[in-house]
């Protein structure tokens, strides 16, 4: 071999060993940047590395939790108490948004099996826990959050079913842990009194056991017995009375609404009970009932061939911000309109009918729904809050608007406009309640207009364009 081959040879041997050598660099850089990038990434927080794919965002937070979240000056823990492999990913993942938004927030897993001694400063016994609950501490306070408040499954009577009632269940983590949040970093707690003696509806049981997650302590209240209405009380509930209250009881609430408390009533006169003590009270804060039973002319505005429970307008206040945000309906059976009576108070009305609307003087009486000569003209407002001197009112003038069967056909939203109602008039803007993510399928509310539209398509056009399909390519082959 020549040494010009030799050399030749040497030469790109010599080349190949340079760009295997640069290869071999380039890969080491690479890898070096891929760790680099691998370990920023692991330091950024779940907010930023997780992206939500769950078709009801289980685990989005709600700007109202960022707010909260965002404001904590004292360190909050999240344990999620569970054997070691057996999280359960949705909640993981929530709790890891939560520590995302705010470096006082901290999750963490532990397995009560190994770490046993874990739950004895907090009262917890371990044959009492469910799997993946969640401890929520700061400080000396602590919640336990139930995985069954977590994942919360609710029963309605169904005589087709095979055994006689249907579930839904519901992803109630944000509001739960949120309100936990809340309670363990509160000093000043709600308290609700509701006023008995006059024959108002008992709270349901969902209902009541909503207030107490939302962190309020309810005690019932007479005032046939009470001699002033107590100074703890952040608000009195006056559910659906059928009679009044007397002129004494009267001036117990008018003296408590000038000292700056609150008063949320539900109920109207349509039922007989004109409410005439009661109603003192409510002028007292600048709201006062009009005439007749409200009905609705605009077919998109009440339930299919029900003008009289109507699907009014949402108007924007701190109370139903997150219903108007969330595009929920809220239902109003039988309501009464609400009129704006004389003197100082500042009114803000919350519901509010169509201009087709029109009222029945007659009442329940009424003959007809069909609008008639004489009928006063809308629009109308069932619903308000107004305030005076420090003192709130929340009204809504129908009647069962708390009913279970209503607010489970607007997905809860009457119930929750009254939470929030109750969390405004106790300074608790950041408590306000958090709607719960359907795990099954979502409530359809349909409003007469739109039944009427849907029905037209699917039992009109849909067909029609089937037999139109049909037809011509029948004749395009018979013509071949």
């Amino acid at each position: 071999m020549s040494a010009s081959s030799e050399k030749s040879k040497g030469s790109a041997f010599g080349s190949r060993f340079r760009a295997g050598s640069y290869s071999a660099f380039a890969t080491v850089i690479l890898i070096v940047i891929a760790v680099v990038l691998n370990l920023a990434a692991g330091a950024l927080p779940a907010s930023v590395t997780q992206i939500d794919m769950t078709a009801n965002s289980l685990y989005t937070l709600s700007d109202q939790t960022r707010r909260i979240a965002r404001s904590l000056d004292e360190d909050v823990y999240m344990y999620l108490l569970c054997n070691t492999g057996a999280q359960d990913a949705t909640i993981e993942k929530l709790l890891n948004a939560y520590a995302g938004q705010s470096q006082h927030l901290h999750a963490e897993t532990v397995d009560p099996v190994e770490k046993p001694t874990f739950l004895e400063k907090y009262n917890l016994e371990l044959s009492k826990l469910y799997a993946n609950s969640v401890l929520v501490t700061s400080g000396d306070r602590s919640r336990l959050v139930a995985y069954n408040e977590i994942y919360v499954t609710e029963y309605q009577s169904d005589s087709s079913s095979n055994y006689g009632y249907t579930t839904t269940t519901k992803f109630d983590g944000e509001n739960a842990l949120t309100n936990a949040i809340h309670y363990v970093t509160s000093d000043d707690l709600p308290k609700v009194y509701l006023l008995t003696g006059h024959g108002e509806a008992a709270l349901s049981d969902t209902l009541s056991a909503s207030m107490a997650q939302d962190n309020m302590d309810t005690e019932e209240l007479s005032l046939l017995t009470a001699e002033e209405v107590p100074q703890d009380a952040t608000a009195v509930l006056i559910n659906q009375p059928t009679g009044d209250i007397n002129a004494e009881e009267a001036d117990m609430l008018i003296r408590y609404l000038d000292g700056g408390g609150s008063v949320a009533l539900l109920g109207n006169g349509l039922d007989g009970n004109k409410m005439e003590n009661l109603q003192k009270v409510t002028a007292h804060m600048g709201l006062t009932l009009g005439e007749g039973l409200v009905l609705e002319g605009d077919r998109n505005m009440h339930m299919n061939r029900y003008p009289h429970y109507l699907l009014p307008t949402v108007e924007s206040h701190t109370v139903t911000e997150p219903l108007v945000e969330g595009k929920y309906y809220i239902i109003a059976p039988v309501s009464q309109p609400l009129v704006e009576a004389a003197g100082d108070a500042e009114v803000t009305w919350l519901l509010t009918t169509s201009d087709s609307a029109y009222a029945k003087a007659a009442g329940m009486d009424a003959t007809t729904t069909a609008k008639e000569d004489g009928d006063t003209d809308g629009p109308f407002h069932i619903a308000a809050v107004s305030e005076k001197n420090g003192g709130k009112l929340f009204w809504v003038a129908s009647q069962d608007f708390l009913n279970e069967n209503m607010d489970y056909m607007v997905s809860g939203a009457n119930s929750s406009l009254l939470l929030n109602a109750l969390d405004w008039m106790g300074g608790q803007e950041n408590a306000i309640s958090i709607r719960a993510k359907s795990l099954d399928e979502s409530t359809l509310v349909v409003s007469s207009g739109k039944s009427s539209v849907w029905t037209v398509i699917l039992v009109g056009l849909v067909p029609l364009t089937f037999v139109a399909v049909g037809v011509t390519v029948w004749i395009r082959r018979k013509r071949r």
